[in-house]
C-alpha cells in the first residue's frame, strides 16, 4: 500500500467506519435526529449540527485546495454554519457531510505520490502559511476524528 491509499484507508475508517480508536464519525452520528443535532448543552458551544455543517465545510476546503486552491482565509471563512430549522435540513446537512467526504477521498486517490511534497497557501488569523498536502490530509482526519468525539460526548451530555 502506498501512502496515498494509506491516508485515503485511514479517512475512510475514521468517517466509515473499523476505526481503532473508537466510534468513526458516521457511528457517532448514528441515531442522531434533528432535536438532538440541535441541542447546545454546553453553553457557548456549538451543537452536533453545527459540527456536522463545519466538517462538511472543511473536507471542502481541503478537496478544493487538492485541486490547486489557496485554502480559505480562517478568519474571514465561515466555517461555522448557522443551523436549518427542520428534519429535512439535518437529513440534508448530513448527505452534504457524506459526499464532502466522499470527494475528498476520491480527490486524493486522483493523486501522485509526489503531489504529498506539494505546498498550498492558506492564511489563519492574518498569517500566511504554506503547508504541505500530506500535512493537510493527515490534519483533515485528525479534524475529523476530534469532531466524532466531540459529538460522542454531546450525545451523552444530552441524553
Amino acid at each position: 500500500m502506498n501512502e496515498i491509499e494509506l491516508i485515503a484507508e485511514m479517512l475512510k475508517q475514521t468517517f466509515y467506519g473499523r476505526a481503532w480508536h473508537g466510534p468513526s464519525f458516521l457511528d457517532a452520528l448514528d441515531g442522531v435526529d434533528k432535536n438532538l443535532a440541535i441541542k447546545r448543552p454546553i453553553k457557548g458551544g456549538h451543537t452536533i449540527w453545527e459540527i456536522v455543517d463545519h466538517c462538511s465545510y472543511w473536507m471542502e476546503a481541503v478537496t478544493k485546495a487538492l485541486h490547486a486552491n489557496r485554502m480559505p482565509d480562517v478568519k474571514s471563512a465561515e466555517d461555522w454554519q448557522k443551523m436549518g430549522e427542520i428534519g429535512e435540513d439535518w437529513t440534508k446537512s448530513q448527505e452534504k457531510l457524506k459526499t464532502a467526504c466522499q470527494k475528498l477521498i476520491d480527490s486524493l486517490k486522483a493523486l501522485t505520490e509526489d503531489q504529498l511534497t506539494q505546498k498550498i497557501q492558506g492564511s489563519y488569523n492574518g498569517q500566511s502559511y504554506n503547508i504541505a498536502y500530506r500535512r493537510m490530509l493527515h490534519g483533515i482526519s485528525h479534524h475529523n476524528t476530534y469532531h466524532a468525539g466531540q459529538i460522542s460526548i454531546l450525545r451523552r451530555q444530552t441524553s
